[in-house]
């Protein structure tokens, strides 16, 4: 059995262990002609990011009279004094949200500085459906300014998408009044070490290099997180995908080794009406099973267990914006990858699209479908995503005298998705920006259609841009 494993498993731990080590320690010293010979114009932001994680040392903000531990105080921009706190408590009120697995559930965040290149953060969890406590502890660690290390143990709720999907406080809207669960989470116990690299401009290379241990298993609802069915008696069901209509439901538990790679490269003018991104993402997968013991039960009817097998993800984005006088601004954000040995994949390995099914649109409209179901195109196959945006500012309302005064922006947007097996989606738009008063000129209004196998579906979606 040990010589088994060893030919099936050894090799892929090699290769995990090996692409670590190299890109944080054999490339400190070629970083730089790394990016010069590969793609000198290139920096990349999405959900696959190179950039280390903000903390509040970065960007926190000095304590107003209407700013406490509760409320919390902000720190979305820098300050001069963000070196003299040592000390940072997050507030409490925005780490309280609800999901069907753990109820309401709130957050303790705490950040301190042990010196100018050392961060410890611990973080502990609780949901008070569930009374389980989820602590995570994460030791930042910059070796000099371009070079950084973070070393991460604990336990958490994560959703299937990363991006993530929706985020907790249109989650928590959603459930508590509307009674839609969308959030889909899983479990997760990790120990995860990354290191980032930050190259010099102009090139603006930035990789990150991850390898992580975890432990993925499935997480229920609890039958008391109904806020207007409390006296009903809920069946215990699990908290992920249906079945219904999808190939791809329940996964069973699953522990593996992941190493991630993020090369990530960029360039912009300085009048910032032009920039270019690229990123290139590889990710390797083994599962720590025993593969005798699924072998032996693998077509037993009464312990159907999924043989969970390597795999190699691979996706390749791109991402830009021209601005032009008079006709506004053009954007467009490409991917595209795969997956190789994907045959039999845990249903939290699967590529998965930032789709919507509220009204209302979050984060970047660039990377987000408006009418896709979350979960309904996800994929252990090829894929590839485009999103095309138009923006004409005010150049077709420059000759209405009533209007013009306004500023209103008119954008047009295509979106397409392609994943292998299905027929390809597609949604087109039509919209309205830059509406409000003043400097509050952050409202957008789209009407949407989407069209798939003939079906096609059409609704307004409302979002706010800054």
């Amino acid at each position: 059995m040990l010589n088994f494993l060893y030919k099936i498993y050894l090799p892929s731990f090699k290769t995990s262990f090996f692409c670590f080590f190299f890109f944080a320690f054999m490339l400190k010293s070629y970083s730089q002609k790394l990016a010069k010979t590969l793609a000198p114009q290139y920096q990349w932001e999405y959900s696959y990011s190179a950039a280390l994680p903000p903390t509040p040392f970065d960007t926190l903000r000095p304590r107003t009279p209407f700013q406490n531990w509760a409320l919390g105080y902000a720190w979305d921009k820098p300050f001069p004094d963000r070196s003299t706190h040592k000390r940072y408590l997050n507030p409490i009120l925005p780490q309280i949200n609800f999901n069907r697995v753990q109820g309401f559930e709130a957050s303790l965040i705490a950040n301190y500085k042990i010196d100018p290149h050392t961060i410890l953060k611990a973080k502990l969890n609780y949901g008070f459906s569930d009374r389980i406590f989820r602590p995570t502890l994460a030791l930042r660690k910059d070796l000099n300014t371009q070079h950084t290390l973070s070393l991460i143990v604990g336990n958490e709720l994560r959703q299937f998408n990363e991006s993530p999907a929706i985020v907790p406080r249109a989650n928590t809207i959603n459930n508590l009044f509307f009674g839609n669960n969308y959030a889909k989470l899983y479990a997760v116990n990790f120990l995860s070490l990354s290191h980032y690299f930050n190259g010099k401009k102009p090139h603006a290379f930035k990789l990150k290099n991850k390898l992580s241990l975890i432990e993925n298993s499935a997480v229920y609802n609890s039958q008391n997180t109904y806020l207007f069915k409390s006296n009903e008696i809920v069946e215990k069901e699990i908290n992920t995908i249906s079945p219904s209509g999808i190939s791809y439901g329940a996964f069973n538990s699953i522990s593996q080794i992941v190493h991630e790679l993020v090369v990530q490269f960029g360039k912009e003018n300085s009048s910032k009406t032009y920039f270019n991104h690229l990123g290139i993402v590889i990710k390797n997968s083994v599962p720590l099973n025993d593969p005798e013991f699924f072998k032996i039960n693998k077509n037993s009817p009464n312990n159907p267990i999924e043989i969970y097998k390597p795999y190699i993800h691979l996706s390749l984005q791109h991402k830009q914006m021209i601005e032009t006088t008079p006709l506004g601004s053009f954007k467009s954000f490409v991917q595209g990858g795969g997956f190789f040995r994907s045959s039999e994949l845990s249903f939290t390995d699967l590529k998965h699209f930032n789709g919507n099914e509220t009204s209302v649109m979050r984060g970047s409209y660039l990377e987000v479908f408006a009418l896709l179901p979350y979960y309904e195109f996800s994929t252990n196959g090829h894929y590839l995503q485009g999103h095309f945006e138009q923006n004409f500012k005010g150049f077709l309302w420059q000759k209405l005298p009533l209007i013009k005064g306004l500023n209103f922006h008119t954008i047009v947007s295509f979106k397409t998705l392609y994943t292998q097996g299905r027929k390809p989606y597609q949604e087109f738009a039509i919209g309205l920006g830059n509406i409000g008063i003043g400097k509050t000129k952050i409202l957008r209004v789209d009407f949407f259609k989407s069209l798939h196998k003939q079906e096609t579906n059409a609704a307004v979606r409302v979002g706010l841009v800054y």
